[in-house]
């Protein structure tokens, strides 16, 4: 079993200690998710952020690889009403859908878990419907909070990184997707969140520049 299928009942509990930060980052993700889109939301955990796009989305496919956070997640959606969320095991990195499927897609503090998260992102943006979004709040927990994560890694949490927000932007930046837009939630630990627009049409290259 898992870190993440241990502490699924509790998660959310855990997570109240960045209840404002956790609360506005649900907020963003709502008001970023246009009326009628089709979402998928990624390592959705017991699926806080899509049950926020829940409320513009036309369909949120919620994905975890935690079978237990799902379980949670579904529990919440039953109780909140939002019959238009389903939920599916997935990896990150080998989503099987075809280009261009989403509106949006959404992965929400998973990126500083991850040895290749560009590699995450990339195949993220894959997914992404020209015009879309793909919006990526991430805790950035460097030089913060540091009981709290002290007390988290006894239980089992091993981030692979720990960014601050300059940082965190930079690493998605790298990724050569285009421009990186963020916003900083201040709090307990702050949430950088990060969101790349896909082109409606690709860039010219620089070879037909020239011609």
């Amino acid at each position: 079993m898992t870190f993440w299928d241990r502490i699924a009942n509790v998660y959310d509990i855990a997570e109240s200690i960045n209840g404002d930060v956790y609360h506005e980052m649900c907020e963003m993700t709502r008001r970023l998710t246009p009326a009628g889109a089709k979402v998928l939301d990624c390592a959705a955990g017991t699926g806080e952020l899509s049950l926020a796009a829940s409320e513009n989305a036309e369909s949120v496919m919620c994905t975890d690889l935690s079978e237990n956070m799902l379980n949670a997640a579904k529990r919440k959606a039953k109780l909140m009403g939002a019959d238009n969320i389903s939920f599916e095991a997935r990896n990150i990195f080998d989503l099987k859908d075809p280009d261009n499927t989403y509106d949006v897609v959404i992965a929400g503090n998973v990126l500083h878990l991850l040895v290749n998260p560009q590699g995450a992102v990339k195949e993220l943006y894959r997914v992404l419907k020209p015009g879309g979004k793909l919006l990526l709040p991430t805790f950035t927990s460097k030089n913060r909070a540091k009981l709290v994560l002290k007390a988290y890694k006894l239980l089992g949490f091993d981030p692979a990184a720990e960014y601050s927000p300059a940082e965190y932007k930079k690493m998605l930046e790298e990724c050569g997707l285009g421009r990186v837009y963020t916003k900083l939630v201040k709090g307990t630990i702050p949430c950088c969140y990060a969101v790349i627009i896909k082109p409606e049409t690709e860039e010219p290259s620089a070879e037909n520049n020239d011609k």
